[in-house]
């Protein structure tokens, strides 16, 4: 087993796969007003991260994301996500990620994101800037002691960043889904920008052990991106709550070398009863 490919994989696909899933409308086109928003300010998700090889099946990290209203006029938010392994697993592969982004409404077009990852001695930092009238972004890249790259990337289908995609993909529309629909999406992560492609699987009953109840989910299969963490042929599976708070869930992925799967623990301030 090899640590490199743990620690790249356990938090940071964890991101990839919650936040990279649809775009069922042009996002240049796409607009939700505040009030009928899926979140609210000071919403707080939870969720425990667990890695499987064989015998070994253990929850090794954690990741909490919070968002905040920062602005009225235009009307802003501010997404934080800090995202760590335990205690007994930093001997093996320590993971102290950092997250944040800003996003407007009602457009939800990204406005700035920054990315601080440690994992396993691994270091990058992505800082953007987005430029919606050039349509293009403005990055900065540096990883572990390499000089910091600047470069200018051009946006793919007004692409945005992974976790305004995150918050984005809740406020869609459902109801029309149907098993086998397909959507696509554009990310930008470090200095590239990522095409990728999912199907609607259908509605299901699933039992989620923070409610200690079945609940009713959306499922989706994600394509993912082959490389240092994935194949490239496996089907990522995505469990999103089927009420208008559309939680993600639950995930659950093949990685090079064994399993990944990421659940919700805690949730507070939901908009929404849950």
């Amino acid at each position: 087993m090899k640590y490199t490919i743990l620690s790249k994989s356990l938090i940071t696909c964890v991101f990839l796969i919650l936040s990279g899933t649809l775009a069922a409308q042009p996002m240049c086109n796409f607009r939700v007003e505040e009030p009928d928003l899926a979140f609210k300010d000071h919403e707080k998700l939870t969720y425990v991260v667990t890695y499987t090889w064989g015998l070994f099946n253990t929850d090794v990290g954690e990741a909490e994301f919070e968002i905040y209203k920062i602005r009225d006029f235009p009307i802003e938010y501010r997404i934080v996500i800090n995202a760590k392994t335990y205690k007994f697993y930093d001997k093996f592969f320590m993971v102290r990620d950092y997250y944040e982004a800003r996003f407007s409404i009602p457009d939800l077009r990204s406005i700035y994101f920054y990315r601080n990852v440690s994992e396993g001695g691994y270091l990058i930092q992505n800082t953007y800037n987005f430029d919606w009238e050039r349509n293009v972004i403005n990055a900065s890249i540096k990883v572990n002691q390499r000089p910091e790259k600047n470069i200018e990337m051009q946006m793919e289908n007004c692409t945005l960043d992974i976790l305004t995609y995150f918050y984005y993909l809740r406020n869609l529309n459902f109801d029309d889904a149907y098993p086998g629909k397909a959507y696509s999406l554009s990310i930008a992560l470090d200095g590239d920008v990522f095409n990728i492609k999912c199907r609607f699987l259908g509605r299901e009953k699933k039992k989620i052990k923070a409610m200690k109840r079945k609940v009713d989910c959306l499922k989706f299969a994600v394509e993912v991106i082959a490389g240092s963490v994935f194949k490239g042929d496996e089907s990522v599976t995505l469990w999103v709550s089927d009420d208008k708070n559309h939680i993600p869930l639950e995930i659950e992925s093949p990685i090079i070398v064994g399993k990944v799967k990421a659940r919700i623990a805690k949730y507070d301030n939901l908009k929404y009863d849950f």
